[in-house]
């Protein structure tokens, strides 16, 4: 399957209720979003869209782990991630702008693309502070060798 055909729920000919989808987002997804900083990663989208006769409510959850660069070492680690949201979609023959929550498509439209929609929720979820987790003794994650390079450029008042 072609990575912009990988994110799409066909939505038309579905009855009305409750149905599930699930998506991977692996290393095609993060290369399209290279400005995401994210190299690698495997995370599990899990999708319940309820369809209602007027419009279609999304329960999105994802999870799972990205390789991300230490703030203060810029070494990489695995990062877990995480992130619950909701996003209603409604039909409108005018062009409207949704916002977080809400998206609009035209009444004729039959399927729904969540590619960008799964990026956005990603972004949600990376920590704006990334930093190696502490040792199972307590000692820091980072790099030790780098640590040390850091302490000797550090200017002492």
């Amino acid at each position: 399957m072609k990575f912009e055909n990988q994110y799409i729920i066909q939505f038309k000919g579905l009855r009305e209720g409750v149905h599930a989808f699930g998506f991977l987002l692996e290393k095609p997804f993060f290369e399209e979003f290279g400005h995401l900083e994210v190299p690698l990663g495997r995370v599990e989208v899990k999708v319940d869209l309820d369809k209602k006769t007027s419009f279609l409510d999304l329960h999105i959850r994802l999870s799972g782990m990205i390789s991300a660069q230490c703030d203060r070492c810029l070494g990489y680690f695995e990062l877990p991630v995480e992130n619950d949201s909701h996003l209603v979609v409604r039909f409108s023959e005018q062009e409207k702008e949704g916002d977080d929550e809400i998206m609009f498509l035209h009444p004729e439209d039959h399927r729904l693309d969540l590619k960008h929609y799964f990026y956005e929720c990603l972004v949600l979820a990376i920590p704006y502070r990334k930093v190696h987790p502490d040792k199972a003794d307590g000692s820091e994650g980072c790099d030790e060798e780098m640590l040390g390079k850091l302490k000797d450029l550090l200017v002492s008042e």
